[in-house]
């Protein structure tokens, strides 16, 4: 996990090698698959095949459209899956560090909650 030094603005979790390992899945190993939040949204980097480096996922979910943080905890490594508020395509990142991935999931509920809600006018 990493945190540049610029008022925490932004935080990267990424996924275990070793987990990579015990799952025999190479890309993983050789390219773990990152999830960064800062203070416009969150953004996933997954590269689908080691072979094909340069073909990758990558995805962004603003902070305002995030509907729920979910943090699937594991015996040794976690996963974290952020939905948007449309419910189509979460954002998922597995074999995650448990202390980084909560930290990670704090850190966003954090930030969600300090986002100041406007008021919609009442329908008639």
């Amino acid at each position: 996990m990493t945190q540049t030094t610029a008022g925490s603005d932004r935080i990267e979790v990424a996924s275990s090698r070793f987990w990579a390992l015990l799952h025999f899945n190479l890309t993983r190993l050789l390219l773990p698959a990152r999830m960064v939040a800062d203070h416009v949204g969150i953004s996933t980097n997954i590269v689908g095949f080691w072979l094909t480096p340069w073909i990758r996922k990558d995805e962004h979910l603003p902070l305002s459209h995030i509907a729920e943080v979910g943090h699937t905890r594991g015996f040794f490594w976690d996963s974290i899956s952020v939905e948007s508020s449309g419910g189509l395509n979460p954002l998922v990142v597995e074999g995650l560090p448990k202390s980084q991935a909560r930290y990670f999931v704090a850190h966003v509920r954090e930030r969600i909650n300090e986002t100041p809600v406007t008021p919609q006018p009442p329908r008639r």
